[in-house]
């Protein structure tokens, strides 16, 4: 009898992994990486981050004579917190009955390209971030290194360069959202027309130094907002984008809200699991997935995180 699923949604990050020192930085080949990884005992991977003990179990390479990519699996083992055991029809949680030796798991998987220096990375708020996948990256890189000769690595996030584009081609708008930067006198905030400078005329009474304005519709599926309107105000934003942190379109065109950042925006996208119930999502399935999206052999993402390499961020 087959096991009964869920669908679960999950995102993928892109970076550009990077090399830095007082006196130059340049790309990083992660392969370079993978080779100063413990290759004995898998506790010699282990590393503790936050209270809690994060490592890379494994890694591979697929396809080596075309197009290789390589794979990796990394885990965070949750020693500072976990989660309860509770009963359908009994009010009271219990703690999980671990061994000694074991752990909650959570993990992720990354794919790594040597010909842009590019990493995929599965998105597990759980697991382990960007932040902290930097850490342990640099950690085995630079550990016998003397300290005038360390390098830091960055995970630096791939920008869209069509986010204005996206967002000017929606179709159904499900919110708008913009934060503005510092209001200050001649910041050119006075410059802006129609409802976007009316909103800003009107909040700048209360003498606040940002304006966060957040714009959605009802809890049904067929309410969209004004699109004039909202593509007026992105086409106002988009010519002065310096004086803006944020601004958001949540697109309803697929079927599902779908956020576009237009400042500063990351190249990302996903994927739908079939997870059996009470079972984790076999790493296995997600790493081929993963290979399927990107490789040029496949669905080919490759060309699409290509062609936006190089986005300069807005300041």
């Amino acid at each position: 009898m087959a096991k009964e699923t869920q669908q679960k949604w999950v995102n993928f990050d892109f970076f550009q992994v990077w090399s830095k020192t007082a006196e130059e930085e340049k790309v990083f080949d992660m392969d370079d990486w993978v080779e100063k990884l413990p290759s004995g005992k898998i506790e010699d991977r282990n590393i503790l981050y936050n209270g809690d003990i994060i490592r890379c179990d494994n890694y591979y390479v697929t396809h080596p004579e075309k197009n290789p990519l390589t794979l990796l699996h990394f885990t965070r083992l949750r020693n500072s917190s976990a989660p309860a055991v509770a009963s359908i029809n009994v009010p009271e949680l219990n703690d999980v009955d671990l061994k000694e030796d074991e752990y909650i798991a959570e993990d992720v998987s990354s794919l790594f390209d040597y010909t842009n220096s590019v990493l995929m990375f599965q998105r597990n708020a759980f697991s382990l971030s960007i932040t902290s996948l930097a850490q342990y990256v640099n950690y085995f890189w630079n550990r016998d290194r003397a300290e005038n000769e360390s390098e830091l690595i960055e995970f630096r996030p791939i920008l869209r360069k069509d986010a204005f584009k996206a967002g000017l081609g929606t179709k159904h708008i499900n919110k708008f959202s913009f934060k503005t930067a510092n209001i200050v006198p001649g910041s050119g905030f006075k410059l802006f027309q129609g409802a976007l400078g009316s909103t800003i005329d009107a909040m700048e009474k209360y003498s606040g130094v940002s304006i966060e304005v957040t714009i959605s519709t009802r809890q049904s599926k067929k309410s969209v907002l004004d699109r004039s309107e909202v593509v007026e105000t992105i086409k106002a934003i988009q010519q002065q984008q310096s004086l803006f942190k944020k601004a958001t379109v949540v697109s309803g065109d697929s079927g599902k809200s779908v956020p576009i950042e237009l400042i500063n925006g990351r190249v990302e996208t996903s994927q739908i699991f079939n997870v059996p119930l009470k079972a984790y999502l076999d790493p296995e399935t997600v790493q081929q997935d993963m290979n399927e999206i990107y490789s040029p052999d496949e669905e080919n993402f490759k060309a699409t995180v290509d062609k936006n390499l190089n986005a300069k961020p807005t300041e």
